[in-house]
């Protein structure tokens, strides 16, 4: 069994909160690792079975019982909102650690029927897609030797074509080693049941093609900029409803907002986020784009393997809470595709994402930002690439090869 980055972060918190959610879209894992961790006293139950939701729904109080050194494991928390006010009352009294482990395919922040997500009082670990990391069996360090400028003289090779090849393939376990159409199959299933039927315990949308409409949107615009009016227009809803299915699409975890980088809060204001799919091998696949469609096309290999990029740091990320990840774009047209924020010391790591070969005019956004926007604060900048070595521009610039991303 591939071991998750997120299993140490998990049994951790175990060992100090009351309680831990373990969140993340459908069919990434999240069951399989809750089951997998090494809990001596566990109590699973799944509310996908229709009489064990009936009866936490019947009886929140007596469901959530356990005895003393137990943790009750309940599966789709999201599917009987009813039982946090049970949980509540429970771990107020009670503040032993480990008590309970909730998955949920749903942001119970978003999610409808829930008056108190129970923020504070549980830890909250997010599991994502496998990233090339976990595929390789290799800790996630991509971070670390990139602050630390610790990178290896060379690299495993992976060509433009075979970061196309990873990035339509993703990370959600059921796709690895599927054939393309077989994949496409599984995409728009999953797809389909998400936003008809899995969309119902976050919130009542009546509008399911519109919802449809708009999740495609995004994953045809992801790592890119639109304009909400356009999309609303062009699909006959209010900009209100349309905000609304934002929030339904991102609770469901299909995408992720990265916020612009700026130097202060204030500065902050009239900044747009950018959109970038959870997973790159949803987009290919919902899109039912081809290999050589996307590798002759620099739009969509652009945006799709810069997707891709993300999904590999997000996930990086989320195995603590020392970094923050960010995009830059100014009115002058100057863009950095990532800037990752270290706690702590400030400092920066600058990232541009090629899909093909690089060159020393890759590197003018990322030195004019060094130059100008990062003074007082270590920084580094790197152009991650489709080639074997790594190469230094000078001045902490780097050309870095996209497998790093995994090594």
């Amino acid at each position: 069994m591939i071991k998750r980055w997120q299993t140490e972060r998990l049994m951790r918190l175990l060992g100090l909160r009351r309680g831990v959610n373990l969140t993340g879209a459908r069919q990434v894992g999240k069951s399989t690792l809750a089951k997998s961790v090494a809990l001596p006293n566990m109590v699973l139950f799944t509310l996908d079975d229709a009489l064990v939701r009936q009866a936490a729904v019947g009886d929140p109080t007596s469901f959530v019982k356990h005895e003393t050194g137990q943790t009750l494991v309940i599966d789709e928390i999201q599917k009987a909102p009813e039982l946090l006010e049970a949980i509540k009352i429970v771990v107020d009294n009670d503040n032993s650690r480990g008590q309970y482990l909730l998955t949920g395919s749903a942001n119970l922040r978003f999610a409808k029927k829930v008056r108190d997500s129970l923020a504070g009082r549980l830890g909250l670990v997010r599991l994502r897609p496998f990233s090339l990391g976990e595929l390789n069996g290799n800790p996630p360090r991509f971070l670390e030797v990139a602050f630390g400028r610790n990178f290896r003289a060379s690299y495993a090779p992976m060509d433009k074509r075979d970061v196309i090849r990873a990035a339509f393939v993703g990370g959600y376990p059921e796709v690895q080693g599927l054939a393309r159409p077989d994949r496409i199959d599984w995409f728009q299933t999953y797809t389909d049941e998400l936003l008809t039927k899995d969309i119902q315990d976050v919130t009542e949308i009546r509008k399911l093609d519109a919802l449809r409409s708009v999740a495609v949107w995004i994953f045809a615009h992801t790592a890119q900029f639109f304009v909400a009016d356009e999309l609303a227009a062009k699909i006959s809803i209010s900009k209100e409803t349309l905000h609304n299915f934002f929030d339904a699409l991102k609770a469901m975890y299909l995408y992720d907002s990265v916020p612009a980088w700026a130097k202060s809060d204030y500065a902050l204001v009239g900044k747009r986020r950018k959109f970038i799919a959870a997973d790159s091998g949803l987009v290919a696949g919902c899109l039912r784009w081809s290999e050589d469609e996307v590798y002759f096309d620099e739009s969509k290999n652009g945006k799709l393997v810069e997707t891709w990029v993300y999904n590999q740091l997000a996930a990086v990320g989320d195995t603590g809470t020392d970094y923050s990840i960010y995009h830059y774009r100014d009115n002058k047209k100057r863009e950095i595709d990532f800037l990752i924020e270290r706690i702590g010391d400030g400092a920066l790591l600058g990232i541009e994402v090629k899909s093909g070969t690089v060159g020393k005019d890759d590197f003018k956004h990322l030195r004019w930002f060094a130059a100008n926007l990062a003074k007082g604060r270590p920084f580094i900048g790197i152009v991650l690439y489709s080639g074997e070595r790594t190469l230094s521009f000078g001045d902490g610039f780097y050309a870095v090869p996209l497998a790093a991303l995994g090594a």
